[in-house]
């Protein structure tokens, strides 16, 4: 899979790390989801890519992935 369809994939990990049910399974699938957020942020920044509505929504995913994760942290 080429580097960009594979930071494109963001939004599928990020959906998988939201919907986990297991709670050992839920801290990687978060982790996962924030690390394909990032190398599609610096994807779209290296590429000049100004503000665009992908990028709204990474924000948002990237707050909410952060709530989870630190709820996850007392049952970690």
């Amino acid at each position: 899979m080429a580097n960009s369809d594979r930071n494109r994939n963001w939004l599928a990990l990020y959906k998988d790390a939201v919907s986990e049910k297991d709670i050992r399974k839920a801290r990687t699938r978060i982790t996962q989801a924030q690390a394909a957020i990032s190398r599609r942020a610096r994807e779209l920044w290296y590429g000049g890519a100004n503000d665009t509505s992908e990028r709204h929504q990474m924000d948002a995913a990237a707050h909410f992935l952060g709530i989870l994760r630190s709820m996850g942290e007392e049952k970690w």
